[in-house]
């Protein structure tokens, strides 16, 4: 199933990007290759380079460069599944071309940057804190137990049996993932061995952190651009001119259109309904444009020859004066109270407080935030911008929800009515036994997958926060997981256009969402300062010759 549509936030580490690479990296060593069309490969390098050249080293752990290729191509492959699942119509605009060596793929928004040298520098900068992290677990006596051990002899056997289950060779499969034949099972191996260990420990980390309910508010204070939201109408009138108008019938068309601006914000502040001020305005532009198009369509058919003189195929075809009537017409009509809301309404807008702000979230954000009801006019170069606040600067007072869910794929099954009848199926079985704990849940996934069907089981997710403003298809869930009279136990499924279904159990509310939030910031800067001072104590070698030499 695609994560753009439907994965549930969840606020634990999210700032933090490159502490969720060493965490999901383990996992994705394999996602890539069994989920996705595997990559063509991209030439042999010389097996004696990959294993004579050190690429980073500390006093007890290294890299050789057969495992620094493997890492370039793991995260390499990272961004391809994840632009593909969100973006795939868009892959040749990101440079991304699977036919052709990394440094052959330009990568998107740089005239001099490669693929190569972007996923280069991500790795080099994810293995310095690896290396640092298991340098610092070593000094504590932190190892890897036998489930660690055992979950990386799980890895190298689903790569075998991918591998023969695709007709090729342990090595072309490598290769045609990881860039290279030279890379061998033990490489990948000692990999995985450190790529654990660091997650492992840098978890241990994390979750020693503790914090006082004023060490919360104080961070809460110094970070507040960082939690605080608003939602807020906002409609531009644009100057609007031909292409080849002169200075002076554009300075007239920018004034005209800051005057209209001017005039819809003195009606809003005279009381009446934001959304109905600009739906008159916009139905007032859409009969402007209909009557123009039926003017041109009526002298169109005056002038039309085609039906006296017998020519049935012109008659047959719309002209284009008809279309742009067509046009105009369904325009007007689609202009309704709703469609407007829809278009002019921005909920939970947040800013930061890094970077230059808009002059509107200066405003919005201010030491003394914008009250609700408040407007604000705003003038651009060619425009100007009518704002209201619907409700003023706030932060999620919520509670997060520790949940669980089993995704079910539409592909499985030969309609949405047979998917439903099965998702009835486990909803009904759940709710008729007497254990509705998680774990009771959880197992379902077992017992109804089969050979045909695949039920996806995510397991525990604590401290969800709501998702659905951003993610449209996830507002119902919301609302669902949300709800005041929610109870433990309670199971639901929700269907996900042209995906399959979700089946979604509520297990208990957790804590304050902007809580939960700032005890995540505190954690990922606490595990980040960490991580330097590691960095710091067990230096890191690099071996920028030897790494040059990957392609």
């Amino acid at each position: 199933m695609g994560n753009t549509k439907k994965n549930v936030k969840n606020v634990k580490n999210k700032t933090d990007v490159w502490y969720k690479i060493l965490a999901i990296v383990i996992g994705v060593v394999l996602l890539f290759g069994l989920g996705v069309a595997i990559l063509q490969p991209t030439g042999l390098m010389d097996y004696i380079s990959l294993h004579t050249q050190t690429a980073m080293k500390t006093e007890h752990f290294s890299v050789n460069n057969a495992q620094f290729t493997y890492m370039t191509y793991l995260t390499y492959n990272t961004y391809y599944q994840s632009l593909y699942e969100n973006y795939s119509q868009y892959m040749s605009s990101f440079g991304l071309d699977r036919s052709l060596p990394l440094s052959q793929q330009k990568y998107y928004g740089s005239d001099t940057m490669s693929w190569r040298d972007a996923c280069v520098n991500e790795a080099t900068t994810t293995l310095e804190q690896t290396l640092a992290l298991c340098e610092a677990a070593k000094a504590e006596g932190f190892e890897l137990t036998a489930d660690d051990r055992a979950r990386i002899d799980e890895n190298i056997q689903s790569l075998k049996d991918f591998a023969k289950a695709n007709n090729y060779s342990f090595s072309s499969a490598v290769a045609a993932m990881y860039g290279s034949k030279g890379i061998t099972k033990g490489d990948i191996k000692g990999m995985l061995e450190m790529q654990i260990l660091a997650s492992n420990y840098a978890t241990k980390l994390n979750d020693g952190y503790t914090y006082t309910d004023e060490q919360y508010n104080k961070y809460y204070e110094d970070n507040k651009l960082d939690f605080l939201k608003a939602d807020y109408y906002s409609f531009e009138v644009k100057a609007d001119y031909e292409s080849g108008a002169t200075e002076e019938e554009k300075t007239a068309a920018i004034s005209a259109a800051k005057n209209k601006a001017d005039e819809l914000l003195k009606k809003i502040e005279g009381g009446e309904d934001f959304v109905k001020v600009v739906m008159e305005y916009k139905k007032e532009l859409a009969t402007a444009e209909k009557e123009a198009a039926q003017k041109a369509y009526d002298e169109a058919k005056k002038n039309e020859t085609s039906a006296e003189s017998g020519d049935t195929t012109a008659a047959e075809t719309k002209s284009p004066e008809e279309e742009a009537l067509e046009k105009a017409i369904k325009a007007l009509d689609e202009i309704t109270e709703e469609s407007v809301k829809k278009s002019v309404l921005t909920t939970e807008h947040k800013t930061s407080s890094t970077g230059t702000k808009s002059e509107a979230d200066e405003w919005i954000f201010a030491d003394t935030p914008a009250a609700n009801g408040a407007t604000k006019l705003i003038s651009g170069d060619e425009s100007a911008t009518v704002y209201q606040i619907v409700k003023s600067a706030y932060r999620d007072e919520y509670n997060t929800v520790t949940m669980r869910e089993l995704d079910i794929k539409l592909s499985d099954f030969t309609n949405p009515e047979a998917m439903k009848e099965y998702a009835d199926k486990i909803v009904k079985d759940f709710n008729e036994g007497s254990d509705k704990s998680g774990d009771a849940f959880d197992a379902l996934a077992e017992k109804y997958t089969t050979d045909k069907i695949t039920v996806s089981k995510t397991g525990l997710v604590k401290e969800t926060i709501k998702s659905g403003n951003t993610h449209e298809e996830l507002i119902p869930v919301d609302e669902w997981l949300f709800a005041s009279d929610r109870k433990a136990g309670d199971v639901k499924y929700f269907e996900f256009e042209d995906e399959g279904l979700s089946i979604y159990f509520y297990e208990e509310a957790g804590r304050i969402a902007w809580l939960a939030s700032a005890d995540s910031s505190m954690r990922s800067k606490d595990l980040e300062s960490a991580v330097n001072s590691f960095k710091e104590t067990y230096a890191v070698t690099i071996n920028e010759k030897a790494i040059a030499k990957i392609q």
